[in-house]
């Protein structure tokens, strides 16, 4: 409404009628003056000119306004997955319109560990620097309580997770084919880590596996069933979020080759191990939609799972 300013995590958004009339020039709206003015050289004022400090300011200032953008469309797709009435397929189409990866940098960035904690890790799976957590490593307290509260709250991983365990409470008769179907297949043995709900549990436990097993069961029938009406928009949203975790650790193993070429193994500009410790989060550990990638080891040819059913209407008419 106007004349009404509202705060987001994000800041301030401020709709009151003198805002309105001021932003009448592309420099005002965009406030140029502040974003430019916002470089400021420190070689220069310790009269030490480094002419490459220019681009280094410019290029992680970039990258924070992508982190603010990426974080609004984070909240905004956390909470689409949240609602049920937002789980429809009408809504589906929102989240896979939006385009959540950029460039982005920094051991120190605020920004960049709120996104992480609203995409999904996990605080035991952080590698930590010098024994310290990522949080203590920021300066401000506001930031580090920020931090915490966001480790607490709902993420996209838990929201997603949520949606996939309503998936399997579908229909029953999918997975009971599916446990028949493993159990005639030549390679059994490799299945039973995730028909036996005993053994998904301990490798969950473990953190071997990152989604519940009714979560990977609803995965799984979505991944079978792609191709049939009502599937393949949630395909297609598995499909977007496994891209998005394959292209942040694309960005992570780029941003190890870069800093290692750049400066070896010397510390890093934000106080890390530099190479060292960037080298130890391309891991698994970081990826949070891993359970999407290992999703193709459990898939059976449609004509197993086809052959069940005929096989039990068989019984049925007879």
């Amino acid at each position: 409404m106007e004349g009404e300013s509202r705060t987001t995590a994000f800041g301030k958004a401020n709709g009151d009628t003198s805002l309105l009339e001021n932003a009448k020039s592309y420099e005002s709206y965009f406030q140029i003056d502040k974003v430019l003015g916002g470089v400021r050289l420190l070689s220069v004022a310790n009269k030490d000119p480094v002419h490459d400090e220019h681009l280094f300011i410019v290029i992680h200032q970039a990258f924070e306004l992508w982190f603010k953008q990426m974080l609004f469309d984070m909240e905004s797709i956390i909470k689409i997955f949240d609602s049920t009435p937002a789980r429809e397929e009408k809504h589906m189409l929102t989240v896979t319109q939006r385009h959540l990866l950029k460039s982005a940098s920094g051991f120190q960035s605020f920004q960049f560990r709120l996104l992480e904690n609203k995409i999904g890790i996990r605080e035991e799976d952080r590698i930590k620097h010098s024994n310290k957590s990522y949080i203590d490593m920021l300066e401000t307290e506001s930031s580090k309580e920020t931090l915490r509260q966001s480790a607490k709250d709902k993420t996209l991983f838990s929201v997603v997770q949520a949606w996939l365990e309503t998936i399997d409470e579908i229909d029953s008769e999918f997975w009971q084919r599916y446990v028949k179907a493993a159990e005639k297949s030549a390679d059994k043995a490799s299945f039973q880590g995730v028909i036996d709900k005993d053994i998904y549990e301990s490798d969950h436990e473990k953190g071997i596996r990152r989604l519940s097993h009714k979560a990977f069961k609803g995965g799984l029938r979505i991944s079978h069933m792609r191709d049939e009406p009502g599937y393949c928009l949630p395909y297609k949203v598995l499909s977007l979020l496994t891209d998005v975790d394959g292209l942040i650790m694309k960005w992570r193993y780029d941003h190890v080759l870069m800093v290692h070429r750049m400066i070896g193994s010397k510390t890093g500009t934000g106080g890390s191990s530099g190479y060292q410790y960037l080298q130890s989060t391309v891991s698994d550990k970081y990826r949070i939609f891993i359970d999407f990638f290992n999703m193709s080891t459990f898939l059976i040819p449609r004509r197993d799972l086809e052959a069940v059913k005929d096989t039990e209407v068989l019984k049925f008419l007879k």
